[in-house]
């Protein structure tokens, strides 16, 4: 192949190395910098610039290009989509598959895993992205495949699919997990944010592959699974082909019946709070489904899934109370999450939580008046203010939370939380779980919600 390398951070081309020019306000600037930096040619649409061979669209010619220099990949690639979920479906997926002797990873949110134990490899650097860039993706891909990787589960953000980074990238299956209001700072509507979440199915899974989606989300599922495509469905809906019943929470893990056409295993425990997560199960179980494992393997493994970090995660006991971090931070999601924890609550409900800048504002009004209505105690704290003025986010909150007790400073918030906190309380601390920053405007600072509950338990 002409060319070492493949970038499209001009910043990081070598000589000799092919740059591709996807389209930006300063594309010449970026251009020209690759050029000094020593790119054998320049790739780029629309460009009038001396020395670039144009093309139809630059960010498909990309990930050609990614997938002709790192063309391996592990024998099974899943693809997970959806506003919620991805990252647990992604985790109970290779956990599954582990369990049933397969060698797995997933990437996402919390960055490359093998196994249980976290990946860096040496000259890949894992961006802290849901999806990588299209070069790092067909990277990491084909670094697993010469690690005996054979089972690759990923996340699939919706900017990640609208800007082509998985175009190429050859998937066995891919799952819709569900769909809310979100990124609408990127995308604008709602509808279009469906639509970059539909170029999964619609562009990249070949037509013959199964679609994984669940019938209890109706209008998704129209629009997705249409006449003559492969589709596996899950969900509680008598109509999906992997679905539950007879659902019972208790305070550590929940039990439900799994039926699968004629086939019905009852009383499976899984050791996770939340009844949402029977869905997320489901949907690891149905892609494992689709990629040819037994239903009655699949069922043996379930009761030996472990949480995923920050998620849900319960942290510690303090006087007689539990702490629990978690990553939810949609409107949709966050209701279900602390819907969870008032229900094992045997006290009082503390919520800390906040909302981050820069991203969707319409979320920060719903989100106060779900904790005005479900938390006995409100803590209104900054979540990532990014260049907004974090006054005013937590402002736009407490309107629909009046009763709220506000505290700028993260630390302080979780301090306060967990001094007042008496025997059967919940604290439930919203909306960074795995993070392990907070980003201002002017810096961005090491902060771990996890780490900061360990810190004052001790």
């Amino acid at each position: 192949m002409y060319g070492k390398d493949v970038q499209i951070n001009s910043k990081l081309v070598k000589q000799g190395d092919i740059f591709v020019a996807v389209p930006c306000a300063d594309l010449n600037e970026h251009i020209d910098e690759a050029i000094r930096n020593g790119a054998s040619i320049v790739y780029s649409e629309g460009s009038d610039h001396l020395h670039v061979v144009n093309v139809d669209d630059a960010r498909l010619f990309a990930s050609f290009l990614a997938k002709k220099k790192y063309g391996k990949q592990p024998e099974r690639c899943i693809a997970v989509t959806g506003t919620n979920g991805k990252s647990s479906v992604c985790h109970f997926l290779t956990q599954i598959w582990r369990l049933c002797g397969y060698k797995a990873a997933n990437l996402g949110t919390l960055g490359l895993f093998i196994g249980n134990e976290k990946c860096c490899p040496d000259d890949i650097v894992v961006p802290n992205l849901t999806t990588p860039d299209t070069i790092t993706l067909h990277k990491i891909m084909e670094y697993l495949y010469y690690n005996k990787v054979n089972s690759f589960a990923f996340e699939a953000s919706s900017h990640a699919l609208i800007q082509k980074r998985l175009h190429n990238v050859d998937l066995n299956a891919a799952a819709f997990t569900n769909l809310a209001s979100d990124h609408l700072d990127y995308h604008k509507t709602k509808e279009a944010y469906f639509k970059a979440k539909s170029l999964l199915f619609e562009e990249i899974l070949p037509s013959e592959k199964p679609i994984v989606i669940s019938r209890d989300y109706a209008e998704i599922y129209d629009k997705i699974a249409k006449p003559g495509r492969n589709v596996i469905s899950f969900g509680l809906d008598k109509k999906n082909l992997i679905r539950a019943e007879n659902i019972k929470e208790y305070s550590q893990f929940i039990t439900f019946d799994l039926l699968h056409k004629d086939k019905k295993f009852k009383e499976i425990r899984i050791n996770l709070l939340g009844n949402f997560q029977v869905m997320n199960i489901l949907c690891a179980a149905a892609l494992a489904y689709a990629t040819n494992i037994k239903i009655e393997d699949i069922v043996q493994t379930l009761s030996q899934i472990k949480p995923l970090n920050g998620r849900m995660e319960r942290v510690c006991s303090v006087n007689g109370g539990d702490v629990y971090i978690d990553f939810a931070h949609t409107a949709e999601g966050f209701k279900k999450a602390i819907s969870c924890f008032k229900k094992v609550c045997r006290g009082r409900l503390i919520c800390v939580f906040g909302c981050g800048g820069d991203r969707d504002q319409s979320k920060r009004p719903i989100m106060g008046k779900i904790a005005a209505s479900i938390a006995d105690v409100a803590v209104v704290t900054d979540d990532n203010p990014r260049t907004e003025d974090p006054a005013k986010i937590r402002a736009e909150i407490i309107k629909e939370c009046p009763k709220a007790i506000e505290i700028a400073n993260r630390a302080n918030a979780i301090k306060y939380a967990m001094d007042i906190i008496q025997p059967g309380d919940l604290v439930a601390i919203m909306g960074k779980g795995h993070e392990e920053y907070q980003i201002y405007s002017d810096k961005t600072t090491r902060f771990n919600d996890k780490e900061e509950v360990l810190k004052l338990a001790e």
